[in-house]
């Protein structure tokens, strides 16, 4: 879980106990509302991350892409040093 879901989970859950009432507080309740937010944030990551997956294995160049120049080079030091 990255930063920026970590503080939007925060900021529901912080939501969600300011909203009960300083009274009573049904623990069952509360407990469960609690459990159910922190579920839904598990598996939304999980599912943003197999569909960010599924988008690597799936990924399909486009045709009528030109191709940069610097694709063609090949990595490392020896491309740029000068034959002797």
């Amino acid at each position: 879980m990255d930063k920026s879901a970590y503080q939007l989970l925060r900021f529901s859950v912080e939501n969600q106990v300011a909203n009960l009432d300083s009274g009573v507080v049904d623990s069952t309740a509360f407990t469960n509302s609690l459990m159910r937010l922190f579920l839904q944030a598990l598996s939304s990551e999980q599912v943003r991350q197999q569909s960010l997956k599924r988008e690597l294995l799936t990924f399909r160049r486009r045709p009528d892409l030109t191709v940069p120049g610097w694709a063609f080079r090949k990595p490392g030091i020896s491309s740029r040093l000068p034959t002797l």
